[in-house]
């Protein structure tokens, strides 16, 4: 038998290493874009990479705060859009697509999602309502443009593995009755025609979605007293997927949608869509 070839040897090593290295940086690829709320402001880079990008929302604010992607649609002008914005939302909603993004946190909250951005000009922007006046948090100059670029980073990213799978549709979620507690990876998909978003809720002890329904008769938008915000996913243009990392605790939650029906306003919630489900240890 002849000698084992020691360079031979030595570049199959090279070989198996290489390949555990470009694993690992596959594995670890998706970079994370780390966005700071304040009262009524954002700390965001100016730029990001097209492709998965995992969003990390961190509320140092006083009052509840949520960040909402949208890509200005090709040919629209961050001008043109402003000017919109000013007559009403839904004169400025067409113009843009819903790319995802950290549902609502309350102060000293933080929370992360996984979305794939296309390269374009977005701007990220709050639209929850001050308690006091009502006045959405956009409109007290909580909005900011970013740009998404190309760029090399994201050619070995892959999409995470979900351990809870829900799909969005019109007016409904689809998803278990019941999830683990802890840290999870939930693959969230937009199957209806309309932009969906997955708002979460943490309703005290006691109270369940009927407590939710009466609540808000009288004004949808309201949230009551008896409920925590609890993250979620910002709304998906119809066919997208993002994934949120949630960390939820025991309890009962709802899943809500708030997004505004482009047909005639209305708040989906006012359509039926939201769902009780609840989180064991």
């Amino acid at each position: 038998m002849s000698k084992p070839n020691r360079f031979a040897l030595f570049t199959v090593v090279l070989l198996i290493a290489a390949l555990f290295v470009s694993a690992c940086q596959g594995a670890a690829s998706i970079p994370v874009y780390e966005i700071i709320a304040k009262d009524y402001t954002y700390e965001a880079p100016q730029e990001m990479q097209a492709g998965w990008a995992r969003i990390h929302l961190v509320n140092e604010g006083q009052e509840p705060h949520h960040v909402q992607f949208l890509r200005l649609k090709d040919g629209v002008t961050l001008e043109q859009f402003q000017a919109a914005l000013q007559k009403g939302e839904m004169d400025a909603l067409p113009l843009v697509s819903f790319y995802g993004g950290v549902g609502v946190e309350s102060p000293g909250g933080q929370d992360s999602v996984v979305v794939n951005l296309t390269e374009g000009q977005y701007v990220l922007a709050c639209f929850v309502s001050d308690e006091e006046d009502q006045i959405p948090h956009l409109a007290k100059g909580m909005i900011m443009p970013v740009k998404v670029v190309a760029g090399m980073a994201q050619t070995a990213a892959q999409a995470p593995k979900p351990d809870v799978k829900v799909t969005m549709k019109d007016f409904t979620f689809e998803m278990p009755a019941e999830v683990k507690a802890g840290k999870s990876t939930w693959e969230i998909t937009n199957a209806g025609p309309e932009p969906h978003e997955m708002a979460l809720v943490k309703l005290a002890e006691g109270k369940t979605l009927q407590d939710v329904v009466a609540a808000m008769q009288s004004n949808p938008m309201a949230i009551p007293d008896f409920i925590q915000d609890a993250g979620g996913m910002q709304a998906l243009d119809s066919g997208m997927t993002g994934y949120l990392e949630a960390d939820l605790t025991p309890g009962n939650y709802v899943a809500l949608c708030f997004v505004p029906s482009p047909a005639h306003g209305k708040p989906h919630i006012e359509l039926g869509m939201m769902m009780p489900f609840t989180v064991k240890q």
